[in-house]
């Protein structure tokens, strides 16, 4: 059973939910065509991240074709071939068809790798698949966590390749994928592990609550270290940097993580209060004494003060920096992120953390503002008293 520190962890790098609408145009595409267009096949287009990586790869000049169940994104460009189908049985629309290179950006399990392999032998020239960080294990106790470092080893009862959903041994299935990856194309395989996505659609991780905390004023609570490193890549230039691999025909495998330059929480949170229009005070306690309060259940890693202390924040991304990866400042994705919520209906509750469930495991904690507002202020009068 994963620790909570472990679900934390997978939170933060696979958790963060994107959903685009009609104001998708704010993320930005790599504008200056490749040199070759490459036939592009797209699985997970549709959904989460995909349509940044569809339209970064339109915007290059690519003839992109995306594989779904039948769902559809409108605000993907004109031109993206629609091929229906499923990974657990029906792979007959993409059979057949030579591909340039595959992009896999939204598999669970080392299964619907080996099928896709099968499908298209001899027919791709490249394969690309989005992992994550959540594959090593332990990283808090590396001083530096790279590519060699120890990864998760499967121990569940279920056959790996039976699993095509995310679940509690996410980090050591996806280690699976990488590994079946290279079975099914070798020496032709790219495995990108981000950490964090972040961006514009970008609905319940860290970045939009300190955002969405500091236009409601007052005095805000945070906790913990204000030098505590924090990482994370903005979605755009996640698909940009991706789609540039593809067309070097890029292999091996890469921690795609960021800013660029480092930052820590006391910049991300200054960043923050200063898009809005009354900056709050920001008080910080510690997070012993945080952890220590009758709400600790309500207050948890998902703000980065236990979260990142270690466990995502010591990943080295010097290999993808070494192949060109850039990144936007703090301060752009956190301007843009705010543009973008401000464009979506208002956000009735916050997510704030993580409990225990009785039969194991973690369940979201999610709080109506008026009610987490209340409880903050508790906490700070209590911290102003003690």
């Amino acid at each position: 059973m994963r620790t909570r520190r472990e679900f934390l962890v997978q939170a933060a790098a696979a958790g963060s939910a994107f959903a685009l609408g009609a104001n998708a145009h704010l993320a930005a595409g790599a504008s200056t065509a490749a040199p070759t267009p490459l036939r592009l096949l797209i699985l997970g287009g549709t959904g989460n991240i995909g349509p940044y990586h569809v339209r970064a790869a339109v915007a290059r000049g690519h003839h992109v074709s995306i594989f779904s169940r039948g769902r559809t994104a409108a605000e993907l460009p004109a031109g993206v071939e629609h091929l229906v189908g499923n990974r657990n049985d029906d792979l007959k629309a993409i059979q057949g068809r030579d591909w340039d290179a595959v992009l896999d950006i939204a598999t669970f399990g080392p299964g619907w790798v080996r099928t896709l392999g099968e499908a298209l032998r001899g027919h791709v020239g490249h394969y690309t698949f989005i992992s994550t960080v959540s594959v090593y294990d332990n990283p808090a106790a590396n001083k530096i966590t790279d590519e060699t470092s120890r990864v998760y080893a499967y121990h569940g009862t279920a056959d790996p390749y039976s699993v095509t959903t995310e679940g509690p041994d996410y980090g050591a299935l996806k280690v699976l994928c990488e590994r079946e990856a290279e079975k099914q194309f070798p020496a032709r395989t790219l495995v990108a592990r981000p950490g964090y996505i972040a961006g514009p659609g970008d609905t319940h991780a860290p970045l939009p609550y300190w955002l969405l905390r500091m236009q409601r004023g007052g005095e805000a609570l945070a906790a913990g270290d204000p030098s505590t490193p924090v990482q994370f890549i903005d979605v755009r230039d996640l698909s940009e940097w991706m789609v540039r691999m593809i067309e070097e025909r890029g292999i091996g495998t890469y921690n795609v993580v960021g800013p660029v330059p480092a930052t820590d929480l006391t910049h991300v949170i200054d960043g923050a209060r200063a898009t809005a229009p009354v900056p709050p005070k920001v008080t910080w306690v510690p997070s012993s004494w945080l952890s220590a309060q009758k709400d600790r259940g309500v207050f948890g890693g998902l703000l980065f003060w236990e979260l990142n202390k270690g466990a995502l924040s010591g990943i080295s991304n010097a290999r993808a920096l070494a192949r060109g990866l850039t990144t936007r400042s703090v301060r752009v994705t956190l301007t843009d992120t705010l543009r973008w919520l401000q464009t979506q209906p208002p956000q009735t509750d916050i997510l704030t953390g993580f409990r225990p469930k009785p039969d194991g495991g973690f369940e979201p904690v999610r709080l109506p503002w008026p009610a987490y507002l209340e409880r903050e202020q508790a906490l700070l009068s209590a911290w102003h008293a003690r």
